[in-house]
């Protein structure tokens, strides 16, 4: 009986080590066909047969693990699939940070966050991040010899983020919401110079602070409403804790009335500023002739 168990002892090991042999084997070929593939640029192959090798990592060597690495970050890169590419980069320059490839890493990886950034239509996010990762890059590799390139990816970046931002400023320009419009059109100004029509930026700023007033009579005219049937409430209200705070939230709307009467002023007295020196700089051109209409 012992001598079976033996046996049937032996026969596992056996075939745990023939397992284990063929794994070992399967990483190899797996690798150099990658590697292959890689090298005559068929990228989809390249990740495929990469991507199974690394499944058996134990049996390659570091070396071959980095290469590996390497080889599927920039193959996603080279077929335009940007989102897995910053996936396999950055995770290669998580565990190589160090290494010679890393600066080229790090481009790619700003390139493809610049590249998978929606349209000046959509969310920015992917932007800000593509101009972070660039700014970052410039303080790693000062004199990198993709510099120019970066700058580049930058300018592109900060120009999307302008056209988002005047975007944004027209939609409340055109739906009235002057204020909110001046406070987009002053960042533009201010962070956006580069980016913008002064000529017009400056124009839709000043036009949307004296236009600040008729916002801030049309919200009087909703609190008005809101606090006549407030009131009207109040006249029917049973308890002293009803009044309290129907009383609380008259005072409420009566004080956004003199918010924004105080806006309004403090906006048109900025709105007249502004336009004397749109006159200084730009003369007394079409923009300049509209605006007084509505600064009179």
């Amino acid at each position: 009986m012992l001598r079976i168990v033996f046996l049937f002892m032996l026969l596992l090991v056996s075939c745990a080590k023939l397992t284990e042999e063929k794994r070992a084997k399967l990483a190899r070929e797996l690798y150099s066909e990658g590697m292959v593939a890689y090298s005559r640029k068929d990228y989809k192959e390249a990740i495929g047969k990469l991507s199974e090798a690394l499944k058996y990592l134990e049996n390659l060597t570091p070396e071959e693990i980095k290469s590996a690495k390497y080889a599927i970050g920039e193959s996603y890169y080279f077929r335009k699939d940007y989102i897995n590419a910053v996936v396999y980069l950055e995770d290669y320059l998580f565990y190589y940070p160090e290494s010679p490839e890393a600066e080229r890493v790090y481009f790619m990886v700003v390139d493809s966050y610049m590249k998978v950034a929606p349209d000046a239509y959509r969310d920015q996010t992917y932007t800000l991040k593509a101009i972070d990762k660039a700014k970052d890059f410039l303080s790693r590799y000062p004199n990198s010899p993709y510099t120019d390139r970066v700058l580049d990816l930058i300018d592109k970046a900060q120009t999307k983020l302008a056209k988002h931002e005047y975007l944004i400023a027209r939609f409340y320009e055109d739906f009235g919401y002057y204020y909110s419009a001046s406070l987009r059109y002053k960042n533009l100004l201010i962070n956006y110079p580069e980016q913008v029509s002064e000529v017009e930026v400056l124009y839709r700023y000043i036009k949307s602070l004296l236009l600040v007033k008729e916002q801030a009579r049309r919200q009087e005219e909703k609190y008005l409403k809101w606090i006549k049937e407030a009131e009207a409430e109040l006249r029917k209200a049973q308890s002293e804790e009803d009044r309290k705070a129907i009383k609380k939230r008259i005072d409420f709307l009566k004080s956004e009335i003199e918010r924004w009467k105080k806006l309004a002023e403090e906006s048109r007295k900025e709105g007249i500023k502004q336009l004397e020196r749109y006159k200084e700089v730009f003369g007394e051109n079409s923009y300049y002739r509209e605006l007084k209409k509505y600064a009179g």
